[in-house]
Order: structure tokens, then sequence, then C-alpha cells
């Protein structure tokens, strides 16, 4: 949709798909419609996403694969491992069917985008909305909620309770708003943290209401910094908080445990340039350069070994995967000892700032003029599957990696996913 100057006050649409990773699966699987469904994390450690029907025999998102085995098996639960490439492709075509209802479109996650309403007549929100909803439920068969409010917090909270309703689509506003937020612990508010919530409790903040009518700005920024203030403000219908308030990554993360216990330090080193990769396509992904590296080992067992770790700072931040993988293979050789086994690695990139704001030590050589072979490498595994150019050093045959034993094999990446259909002649 072409960008035009709004017509009436500004609003938000928050889409959500609901249980995002259950509903990919779904989709090769329609005899699983109606029925109990999980994916498990990396590793098929713990149960990260569950369809509504195994959330009603009691099993938890984040409980561990080996605790709900029994609830599984008693109700035939259907159990999928993490299937990242589908997932991603899938949230790539959600994304441009919005994208077509909206002069600008804001990607949150993989499952989420705010939607620019302001060339929405007021009076039609829902049923743009609903509108929306149809036309990516059609053509793509991923079912959203659509919330809308004048602020992103409002718009992130009508969503929310339009998944809980069961509604396509639900506009706050008014006194809708009111009963909605009065029911809402401030707990489940967008950018307000378990940890965070515990203390606004102690205070007698406990909902969403409380805090909007909260007029000790001083005591909410004591416990929330100036972010929770804001959000105290959207409540209000102030529209303050940019996507990278809430949103953009100060430290980014790659771990995974292994499959198999590794003892070969070319196996750890082939882990962890295989992390560090995936961290810079992140760190790429939101504009943003890294100035320190930290990467962990964990000896011995995934539960009960020893974690190490070294790190290094650079003068000059850099979003080259070439250069932080080099930096990165340098302190695994440091770390490591021979005769140990390991059972997970990681890296973590650290000082990071926009791209266009790195300071550099005067004394400091240039960083490196790789971002055109970056971009391309990205653009080239964005339309091909993650993984696809990457560094030497990854390696190809990859033992160290995770178990997963209920992939569903479906990516949308290959022939070969094409779903076969036969007719046969009565």
């Amino acid at each position: 949709m072409s960008s035009t100057a709004p017509k009436w006050p500004k609003r938000y649409a928050l889409a959500d798909c609901n249980t995002f990773y259950c509903s990919c699966e779904r989709l090769f699987r329609p005899d699983l419609r109606g029925k109990p469904l999980v994916v498990l994390s990396n590793n098929d450690g713990c149960l990260i996403s569950l369809s509504t029907e195994a959330k009603a025999l009691g099993l938890k998102v984040g409980a561990p694969m080996h605790e709900a085995r029994e609830i599984i098996r008693q109700h035939k639960v259907a159990v999928f491992s993490s299937n990242y490439q589908l997932y991603g492709n899938l949230s790539r075509r959600v994304m441009a069917t919005l994208d077509e209802y909206t002069p600008d479109l804001e990607i949150y996650s993989i499952d989420e985008a705010f939607l620019d309403f302001s060339h929405v007549p007021p009076g039609d929100e829902e049923a743009y909305a609903t509108q929306i909803r149809a036309r990516v439920l059609r053509d793509i068969g991923i079912p959203v909620s659509v919330g809308v409010g004048r602020t992103k917090v409002i718009a992130k909270a009508a969503s929310r309770a339009a998944k809980k309703l069961g509604a396509p689509a639900l506009y706050l506003e008014g006194e809708r708003l009111e009963s909605t937020l009065r029911a809402m612990d401030v707990g489940d508010l967008w950018g307000v943290g378990r940890r965070s919530a515990d203390k606004l409790h102690g205070r007698g903040i406990c909902t969403a209401w409380d805090l909007r009518q909260h007029d000790n700005t001083a005591l909410i920024r004591q416990l929330l910094t100036v972010t929770g203030e804001r959000v105290r403000d959207e409540l209000r219908g102030v529209d303050c908080i940019r996507q990278t308030d809430l949103a953009e990554k100060r430290m980014i993360t790659s771990t995974r445990s292994f499959g198999k216990r590794v003892f070969d330090r070319r196996d750890l080193e082939e882990a962890v340039s295989t992390f560090t990769g995936f961290a810079c396509e992140k760190l790429r992904g939101q504009g943003s350069v890294a100035g320190g590296l930290t990467v962990y080992l964990r000896a011995g067992s995934s539960m009960e070994g020893t974690g190490i770790t070294a790190q290094v700072h650079w003068d000059s931040p850099t979003d080259d995967t070439g250069t932080v993988t080099r930096e990165a293979i340098a302190l695994v050789r440091a770390l490591y000892r021979g005769g140990e086994s390991y059972s997970k690695a990681g890296v973590f990139l650290w000082d990071i700032v926009p791209a266009g704001q790195a300071q550099t030590s005067f004394f400091a050589p240039p960083p490196p003029q790789a971002s055109p072979l970056m971009g391309a490498m990205d653009a080239i595994n964005l339309k091909w599957g993650r993984g696809t150019v990457k560094m030497a050093s990854c390696g190809t045959k990859q033992d160290w990696r995770m178990l997963c034993e209920h992939r569903s094999g479906k990516t949308q990446l290959a022939w070969d996913d094409l779903v076969e259909v036969r007719a046969e002649r009565s």
C-alpha cells in the first residue's frame, strides 16, 4: 500500500498469529485440527508452543519434555520438533500480506506486527481488522488475532483480549478499554516483566488500569525506569513508544545444547562458528554493530556441568560475520581442554549500538568494509533458507547438531516439500 498522509486520528493494530508454531505444523496435517499438539524447543528439551487443546490438558509452556511425556502419551498429543525454516518462511508470507493493508508495517517478532491504522475511517476499525484476519487465513492458513487502539500498548492489550475472548478483532476505546484494563493483570502488559509486576503488586498497582491511573511518576520511574512511564502514558492514549524502545536487543545470544557429547575441538569450533553466524545475522537485521563478544562452553552434562566463558572487546564495532567468527574461534581454542566432554556452547554479542552511531578509537583501524558481502549472504539465506551460505569454519557434517526426532521435514523451500494430492475415479 502506498504511503499517504493520515486523514483521521492515529491508531495502531497489532496482528498476532495464534499459537504460531502449532498453526504452521497444522497446515500440513489437517487431521490434527481440533486435537492437542505441541512444538518442542531446540534439542527437543522443552515445550515452547501449545495448541489450545494441549493447554486444556494442563500442559505448560516451558515444561521439560520428560515431565510432560506421560500426559502426551495418555492423550495422544502430537509432538513436533521446532522447524524454524518453515516458521520463518510462513512468517514472511504473513507479513507480506499484512503490508498490503497499511502504509506503515512494523514487524515486532516472527508472529507479531504493528499496522498503522490512520487511514481507516473511525468506526471501521474492527471491520477492517476482521477483513485482514480473513485474508491471512484464506491465503496462508494461519489464524491471527487483531487488536486496535490509539497506542501500541493499547493495541497489544486489545490483541491479547481478542485472543482470550476468541474474537477475530477488538478495538479498545472508552468504556470497553476501561473494563479490559481493569480485568488485566499489570504483568500481562507489553513492556512489564514478571519481576517488575511483583514490585508493582507490592505497591498496590495490580491491574493495567491501576497503572494507568497512577500519578506518581517518580515512583513509576523508580520501579520500571523511563520505559514504564511510557507504558503508563500509552495506556492514557499518549503515543510515545517507538518499536526500538522495547524491541531492539542490547545483547544478542545464540546458544544450543548438543545432540551428543562433544570431545573434539574442531567440533566445538564448528558449533561456535555456526552460532556466531546466527547472532551476526540478527545483529545486521536490527541495523546494529557489536563491540564485544563472549563465548560460552559447558563442560560435562547439560544439567550438572560447569560453564566456562571468555570474552573480547574490540575498538571498532562490527557486524561482519568473518571478523567475529575469527575472534570466536580464538576464544574456543583458549577455553578448550583436551579430554573434557562438552554438552553446550553459545555466543553473546554485547556493547551493541546502531550502525551509524558507533564510536571508534582514534588509533583503531577502520572497521572492515564487508556490508555488501554480508548483505548478499543475508539475502541468499533469506530466500533459500538459513545456512545456505555460511563460513567454511561452520563445517558440513556437524555431528554435534541438536536432536530433532519429531521434525516434520517441511520447509516450503524445496520441491520435495510440496504436498502430493491424488484423485481417483469412483
